[in-house]
C-alpha cells in the first residue's frame, strides 16, 4: 500500500529526445511524478481525516486503526500504550516486524505478513495477543464507544425529519429521484451518505460524472448514449484522504486535482501478463507487486481525466465538454488559514470518544486486577524457583511467631480503591462535557443538594442552544445541497449554467424545529395563559416580556411571524388596560374605578385614619386626664 506521506524519490530526467526509461513523456504529463504530487494541506490534515472517520465508524475500525509508528516502532493507535506495557524483545523477538497486532509501518505491510487468525496477521482478532499483554488486553476487552455516531445521528434526524422543499428545472428534478444511478433519492443519499461525512469531517468531495460505458459495448452516436443511460448523472462521494493534491482558481473551483482511487476488488487479477498465478496474499515481490497495483491516481483537468497506474502508466484517457472539472469540494466550517479545509463539527466530541475510550480501558484492567489480589505471607516458605509448599489437601501452613504463641498467617492484599473511584467519576464527567457540546442534555438540576444532568427520557435536545445548532446545520446542509445541484445540471447539459439557469434552482431546508416535549409544552401554555389574564397593571414592561417569552418559547418563526405575534400582544395588553382603568358603577358611593372597588369601602376608623387595633382617640384622652389628677 502507499505511504500517506509525501515520498522523496528522486526520478530521473527525461533524454534529450523526451524519454524516460524508453517511453516517451509529455512535457505536461510526466506520470511518475503526478502521482506523487502531494498538497501540503493534505500532508497536514490527513491522519486527523482518518481518525474523525474511524471516530464516526467505531468497532474494529476504530480499535484497529494506525495513525503511525510511535518513537519504539509500534503503532499509534486510539489507546494509548503505557511505558511498561512495551514487550519484551526478549521474550517476543519478533514484535517489530509484524507481530503483537501491527504489520509494519504506518501502511506498509511487512513481506512476511499475511491475511489470517493469528498474532500479527491482518485480519487477526485483538485478543490473540491479549493473554501476556497488559496493553492488548486492554484493547481487546474495551467496548468502542460511539459517541460521535450517537450525536451526529440525533442531530441529522432532527433535520430531516421535516420536508426539504426543492425546485428546478425538469432535468434535475428528475435527477434528485436518482442520485447514484442505484436509485437513490436525494433525500436518502443526503441523510445517509453525503451528510454525516460532511458534518464529521468537516468537507467533502463529491464527483458528478456520466455513467461508464458497459464493458464491450461500442459508443459512437448520441442515440447509443441514450440507448444505454450514459447522458445520466451520477453522484460518487470522494474522502478528503483520497484528494492528495490540488490547484484551485479565485472562486475556489478545482482547475486540476489528482485523486486517489482502488480497484474495485471484484476486479481481483489472479494472474500476471504471462499467465502466471498471483497470489497477493503471498510473501515476496508477486504479491506485493498487486498490492501496489491495488492502488490508482486519477488527474482531473477541465477538459479530460487521466487514469494512471501507482507507477505512474497512463491507463486511461477520457475527455469531457463540461467546462470545468465536475468534482466540488463541500465545506461546513472552513478555517480561516486554509478556506478549502473544513472544520469538523464533532472534532471535540471525538476527543471525548477517545478519552473514554481510554478511562474505560483504564478501569477494566485495575478491576481485574482487583479481583485477583496479590497474596501475602511469611517469607520462609518462599523458595528460590519461585515454588511455594503446600500441605495435604492444598492446605497453606502458617509460620509460628518466634515471640509469642500466635501464628504468622497468610492475607490479600488488595490495592485502594480510591483510584477505580476516580476513573468512573471521570468517565461521567467526559459523559455531561459531551452532551453538553453536542447540546444532547438540558441544563443541570439540583438533587440532594448536588448538581446533576438530567437524563434518562428527559434527555433530549435543549432548546434554545440546541435549536441554534440546528438551525446552522441546516443551513450548512442547504448550502451543500444547492451547490450539487448546480453540478448536476452542467453535467446534465454538458455545459456551464447561465445566470438565470442558477436562478431556477432553489433548496430550502426546515428552519424550525420542536424541541419541547408534549408535558413541557402544555405546562408552558398554562403558565402563559395565567400571564395573560393577569395583564393591565403595566401595560409596556408586561408587552415587552411577553413578547420576548414568545420568541423564547416559539423558536424558529420568520420575522413577519414574530411581528404577527407582536401586534397581537399588543392589541391584547392595551384592552386589558382600558378594562380596569374603565369606569365601573359598582360599590358604595364614591367607587370610581375598578381598582377601587376591588379594594373595598374599608371600616369606619380606616376612613378616620386611625388604627383600628391600637387604643381609641376616645380612650387616649380619658387616660391622659386620669394621669395629670
Amino acid at each position: 500500500m502507499t505511504p500517506d506521506w509525501p515520498q522523496q524519490t528522486m526520478l530521473p530526467p527525461p533524454g534529450g529526445d523526451g524519454r524516460r526509461n524508453g517511453r516517451p513523456v509529455e512535457p505536461d504529463l510526466d506520470g511518475p511524478a503526478i502521482v506523487r504530487r502531494r498538497h501540503v494541506d493534505w500532508v497536514e490534515h490527513q491522519i486527523r481525516w482518518r481518525w474523525l472517520l474511524d471516530s464516526f465508524e467505531g468497532g474494529d475500525r476504530y480499535r484497529n486503526a494506525i495513525y503511525g509508528p510511535d518513537r519504539r516502532g509500534l503503532p499509534c493507535r486510539n489507546l494509548y500504550r503505557h511505558k511498561r506495557e512495551y514487550p519484551d524483545p526478549q521474550t517476543f523477538p519478533n514484535v517489530y516486524q509484524g507481530f503483537a497486532g501491527f504489520l509494519g509501518s504506518v501502511n506498509v505491510q511487512a513481506p512476511d505478513a499475511s491475511y489470517g487468525p493469528y498474532p500479527g496477521m491482518l485480519g487477526a482478532d485483538p485478543a490473540a495477543t491479549a493473554q501476556d499483554d497488559d496493553y492488548e488486553y486492554r484493547r481487546s476487552r474495551t467496548p468502542i464507544p460511539e459517541f460521535v455516531a450517537e450525536a451526529a445521528g440525533i442531530h441529522l434526524a432532527k433535520v430531516y425529519d421535516q420536508e426539504v422543499r426543492r425546485e428546478g428545472p425538469e432535468d434535475l428534478m428528475s435527477w434528485w429521484n436518482d442520485v447514484d444511478g442505484r436509485g437513490t433519492p436525494i433525500d436518502d443519499w443526503m441523510r445517509e451518505t453525503a451528510a454525516p461525512l460532511l458534518m464529521v469531517l468537516g468537507c467533502l468531495d463529491v464527483c458528478l460524472d456520466h455513467p461508464k460505458a458497459p464493458p464491450g459495448e461500442t459508443i459512437e452516436t448520441r442515440a447509443d448514449e441514450l440507448r444505454l443511460g450514459l447522458d445520466r448523472c451520477v453522484a460518487s462521494y470522494i474522502l478528503p484522504q483520497n484528494m492528495v493534491w490540488w490547484r484551485l482558481d479565485p472562486a475556489g473551483r478545482y482547475v486540476e486535482c489528482l485523486v486517489r482511487e482502488y480497484v474495485d476488488p471484484s476486479e481481483r487479477m489472479d494472474r500476471d501478463e504471462r499467465g502466471n498465478a498471483i497470489d497477493p496474499d503471498a510473501p515476496g515481490e508477486a504479491g506485493e507487486a498487486w498490492r501496489r497495483d491495488y492502488v490508482r491516481w486519477r488527474l482531473w483537468r477541465r477538459d479530460e481525466s487521466i487514469l494512471f497506474s501507482n507507477a505512474g502508466e497512463v491507463l486511461e484517457r477520457m475527455s469531457h465538454t463540461f467546462g470545468c472539472i465536475p468534482i466540488i469540494r463541500l465545506v461546513d466550517f472552513p478555517k480561516h488559514r486554509t478556506p478549502h479545509i473544513g472544520k469538523s463539527r464533532y472534532e471535540g466530541i471525538a476527543e471525548y470518544q477517545r478519552e473514554y475510550y481510554n478511562r474505560d480501558s483504564e478501569l477494566i484492567l485495575s478491576d481485574t486486577l482487583q479481583a485477583h489480589p496479590f497474596l501475602s505471607g511469611a517469607e520462609d516458605f518462599c523458595k528460590s524457583d519461585n515454588t511455594l509448599s503446600v500441605g495435604p489437601g492444598y492446605i497453606l501452613p502458617m509460620k509460628k511467631n518466634a515471640e509469642g504463641n500466635g501464628y504468622q498467617g497468610w492475607e490479600f492484599v488488595s490495592p485502594p480503591k480510591d483510584p477505580a473511584e476516580s476513573i468512573r467519576k471521570n468517565k461521567q464527567d467526559i459523559i455531561d462535557l459531551k452532551d453538553r457540546l453536542a447540546c444532547l442534555s438540558k441544563p443541570a438540576g439540583v438533587v440532594s443538594g448536588r448538581t446533576t444532568s438530567q437524563s434518562g427520557i428527559s434527555k433530549q435536545l435543549d432548546a434554545t442552544t440546541g435549536h441554534k445548532l440546528l438551525v446552522s446545520i441546516a443551513k450548512s446542509l442547504a448550502k451543500a445541497e444547492r451547490q450539487l445541484a448546480e453540478y448536476a445540471a452542467v453535467v446534465l447539459r454538458n455545459r456551464p449554467l447561465g445566470r438565470d439557469e442558477r436562478a431556477q434552482i432553489k433548496v430550502i431546508y426546515p428552519a424550525r424545529f420542536d424541541l419541547f416535549a408534549a408535558s413541557e409544552m402544555t405546562e408552558n401554555l398554562l403558565q402563559l395563559q395565567k400571564a395573560l389574564a393577569a395583564t393591565g397593571e403595566a401595560p409596556e414592561t408586561e408587552r415587552e416580556m411577553l413578547q420576548t417569552i414568545i420568541r423564547q418559547t416559539l423558536l424558529g418563526l420568520s420575522d413577519a411571524d414574530y411581528r404577527r405575534l407582536d401586534e397581537e400582544i399588543t392589541r391584547m395588553v392595551a384592552s386589558k388596560s382600558r378594562l380596569k382603568e374603565k369606569l365601573v358603577p359598582i360599590g358604595p358611593e364614591g367607587v370610581t374605578s375598578h381598582i377601587e372597588a376591588m379594594e373595598g369601602p374599608g371600616s369606619a376608623e380606616q376612613a378616620a385614619q386611625a388604627d383600628p387595633t391600637g387604643v381609641s382617640d376616645a380612650t387616649m384622652i380619658s387616660n391622659m386626664i386620669l394621669s395629670v389628677s
